[in-house]
Order: C-alpha cells, then sequence, then structure tokens
C-alpha cells in the first residue's frame, strides 16, 4: 500500500475517536514517559514493503451524524479513566461547558500525598471544538478541554494549554482524555518515595448507556488489560509506575462470581454487586475477606487489609454488551497511628466475549488511543492492520493477525520487529495488547469508524 493510499483511507474516516490509554495513574506522562513520536517508531512491514500482498484498504463511505446534534446535561456519560477513577461526563454543546464528576480515584488531591483523593469532586470548565482533523464533521464531535474548576477549590487538575485533553463525543459514548494531576510521595523515614510524576491527562471511556443487569452480562470473556503499579510494589522499589498487565479468559456468572480454568479470576474479587446511585457494579473488600485481584503479584499491602477495589462499567453501544473494568487503587499512610495501607495498582481492562472471530470479520476503519498515548487510525483489511496518526496522517506502525485462535476470540498478532500481542472484539470495539512482559507493553482500542 502506497502513502497516498494510506493518506485517502484516513480522510473517509469519519468516526469517532475513543482513548483508551489504559494507563494507571496517567501511565506515560511528561518527560521520559511521554509517547514515542512516528520516528522512533522501529520499521514496520507497511513500510518496508513485507506484507502479506492483500491490496489497498478501503473503507466505505460516511455512516452518517457521528454525534448527536446537541447534547446538554440530560445526558450522562458513565465510565472509567486509566487512572482508575470512575467518572462521569455530561456536555452542554450550546454553552460550550462540561461536568467531569470524579466517582471513585486513588489520585490524591495534592501532590506530596497519598490521601485525601479527588473521588467525589466534580470538574466544571468550558471547552472549544478542534479544527485539526480532516473533516467538519470530525472537529464537531472533538472537543478540547481548556478550563477545569474543583467543586472543593483544592483538587488538582492539569490542563496542558499545549496538550489539552480531548474528548471525542459519539452516538453513545464519549472518549478521550480528562485532566490529569501530578503523582508525588515524599516517603515515611525515607520510605515509600515517589518521584513526582506529571500527567498532562487521564484516558478515558464512557458510555450514555449502560447495563445494570448482571444476568445479561453473564458469559465467558477474553480479556485484556493494563495497570501501573506507582509505588512499583514495594517500600524500596527503585521502579515506579511500573506496567502490568493481564491475557486471560474468565466467566462471568450470573449471581456476580467468576471462574477461570486455572482457578483465578483477575476481574472480580468478591461478587459483582450493582451500585444503584450510578449504574456501575463494584467487588470491593470492604468486609476484609478478599482483597481484589491484581495484574502483578508484588504490593505493599497483598492481602485481605488492601482497601482497593474493582468497578465494571458495561456499555450498551450499537447492540452490543462492552464490559470495561477499573481497579481502583488505595493507599493510606501514617504516622500516628503507624498505618500502612498501599495497594494502588490502578488501571482498566476491557472484555469481549470469548467466541471465535472470523477473518474478514472486524475489516474496517477504526480510530482510537492507546497507552503510549497516542491516537491511531487502524485499517484492518483480512490479516493486516494499518496504524495511521489521525492527526497527520503518517504512518506509525502495522502488525499481522493470526486468526488460528488457541483460545476462540483471542486473536495472535505480531508486527514487523517480531513484538507479539493479542487481540479481542466486541461489537465495534477492539483491544489490542502489544509486548506484555515487556517493559514497555501497549493497550490500544479503537471503535470503528467506517466499514
Amino acid at each position: 500500500m502506497t502513502m497516498s493510499m494510506l493518506r485517502r483511507s484516513t480522510l473517509a474516516f469519519t468516526g469517532v475517536s475513543l482513548a483508551m490509554t489504559l494507563a494507571a495513574c496517567g501511565g506515560g506522562g511528561g518527560g521520559d514517559d511521554a509517547p514515542r513520536t512516528a520516528t522512533q517508531t522501529p520499521p514496520q512491514c507497511a513500510a518496508t514493503g513485507t506484507c502479506p500482498a492483500q491490496g489497498p484498504v478501503t473503507i466505505g463511505g460516511p455512516p452518517g451524524s457521528l454525534c448527536p446534534a446537541a447534547l446538554d446535561y440530560s445526558t450522562t456519560f458513565t465510565g472509567g479513566s486509566g487512572a482508575g477513577e470512575l467518572v462521569k461526563l455530561r456536555f452542554d454543546t450550546a454553552a460550550r461547558t462540561y461536568q467531569l464528576e470524579i466517582v471513585e480515584s486513588p489520585v490524591p488531591k495534592q501532590p506530596g500525598s497519598v490521601s485525601p483523593t479527588r473521588a467525589g469532586v466534580t470538574f466544571t470548565g468550558t471547552f472549544a471544538n478542534l479544527t485539526s482533523l480532516p473533516t467538519a464533521e470530525q472537529n464537531r464531535c472533538a472537543i478540547a478541554l481548556q478550563t477545569a474548576t474543583a467543586s472543593d477549590g483544592t483538587s488538582q487538575t492539569n490542563i496542558d494549554s499545549a496538550r489539552p485533553p480531548v474528548i471525542f463525543l459519539g452516538n453513545g459514548v464519549a472518549g478521550g482524555g480528562i485532566p490529569g494531576a501530578t503523582i508525588s510521595y515524599p516517603g515515611v523515614l525515607g520510605l515509600g518515595a515517589i518521584p513526582a510524576t506529571t500527567f498532562p491527562f487521564y484516558p478515558v471511556l464512557a458510555f450514555a448507556q449502560t447495563e445494570t443487569d448482571f444476568g445479561k452480562v453473564a458469559g465467558s470473556y477474553n480479556v485484556l488489560g493494563y495497570h501501573q503499579v506507582p509505588s512499583g510494589g514495594s517500600l524500596t522499589s527503585s521502579s515506579h509506575f511500573t506496567p502490568a498487565t493481564a491475557q486471560t479468559t474468565e466467566t462471568l456468572n450470573a449471581d456476580g462470581s467468576c471462574t477461570a480454568a486455572n482457578g483465578s479470576c483477575v476481574s472480580t474479587g468478591n461478587k459483582w454487586t450493582l451500585r444503584t446511585a450510578d449504574g456501575a457494579f463494584e467487588s470491593s473488600n470492604a468486609d476484609g475477606t478478599r482483597r481484589y485481584p491484581s495484574f502483578q503479584s508484588a504490593a505493599i499491602t497483598n492481602n485481605n487489609a488492601s482497601r482497593a477495589k474493582g468497578l465494571m462499567v458495561v456499555g450498551k453501544l450499537n447492540g452490543a454488551l462492552i464490559p470495561l473494568l477499573v481497579r481502583t487503587g488505595y493507599a493510606q499512610i501514617s504516622l500516628l497511628p503507624l498505618t500502612v495501607n498501599v495497594d494502588d495498582e490502578s488501571g482498566l481492562a476491557v472484555l469481549a466475549p470469548a467466541t471465535r472471530l472470523e477473518r474478514g470479520q472486524i475489516d474496517g476503519g477504526y480510530i482510537g488511543s492507546g497507552s503510549d498515548f497516542a491516537y491511531t487510525a487502524s485499517l484492518i483489511k483480512g490479516a493486516r492492520v494499518d496504524l495511521l496518526d489521525p492527526m497527520t496522517m503518517n504512518q506509525t506502525g502495522s502488525f499481522q493477525l493470526d486468526f488460528t485462535q488457541n483460545a476462540p476470540g483471542m486473536v495472535t498478532t505480531t508486527d514487523n520487529s517480531g513484538v507479539t500481542g493479542a487481540l479481542i472484539a466486541s461489537g465495534r470495539v477492539f483491544a489490542h495488547l502489544s509486548g506484555a512482559g515487556g517493559a514497555s507493553p501497549t493497550l490500544r482500542v479503537g471503535v470503528l469508524a467506517a466499514p
């Protein structure tokens, strides 16, 4: 495929970007954690001409309006952020204002502390539409947050005018980035210190409609997830914001419990129960009987004293149920009385039905982003996926799909540098985890923009 073909294909997108860069506590902020540029990406098959011959990737024409003609605060999008937060988003497109309600959060209100967190805080502010996307419709449905005022007057929120959080609105879904924060902690007597790390935004995905009947959610699912551990899992850890990933298959039962072939679920601790106030499900350790599972084995508090919790939002989108898992880490440290309760692993995971995917079944043009903090257009054609930056239309990579599927619905992937991964799909959404087990794994989620 020539670059001109790729550019024409990208210009044909009329879809909505959904950022799911599932980085716990922001994953990949500034400085050394900044996302790679296109010039830093290893050569990929589409760039070197080594991809299997399949002809040009083509996608269909405009599917209609990408997002509602107007929104007001009567529409609520419920979902999760990459920081491990349960959030609600509301927009007034006439006034160009928004509300961001942080329902649950591990993010401290202020740098230099671990608690209290910004749970229960609502941020309000203004937004402006983007002007840099390929079509007027895409720009109409993409908004950049300009200001943020905390309801408590003190909770931190970062908005970098040079790199503001962007929300992409769709019919039934909102995704992108919400205001970030600076995470730091001086430690106690030299132990448990976390170096200051600023995240310009936290990835987010939220749905206008959610399923509250767990009996309808029950089934066998593939799970792909990405968390981060700010503490590194130890009071003496030399590494911080450690990535942790999951790739597994589990069965959610109608009573809210979970079973897995290996006997251990990463998606459920105690049974899921409905939170009637916000329509999410919760699996917590409030009674001190069962720690919520983690992706990384190491934790400062890895027993039943942990108060980390799991939250599940089941989005209803295009006729499909899309379970989104949030792990909300917990940290409480004090000297008088001496208290150290830190299980701070936080982040997101996506579930998709464990049913076989056939070649061609997920063909189309998708748009989204990943834990590398890069918005990505994904063109899927047969066993080939080409990746482009939708803002610049520069090619950023490519990978191949192997539909053999040792586990139904879990498609093996390999890029041209030999890095392997797995892809799952539900309805018009796919999740792709690459490089699991390595130093820099990436989780990317895309939503269908055009068939």
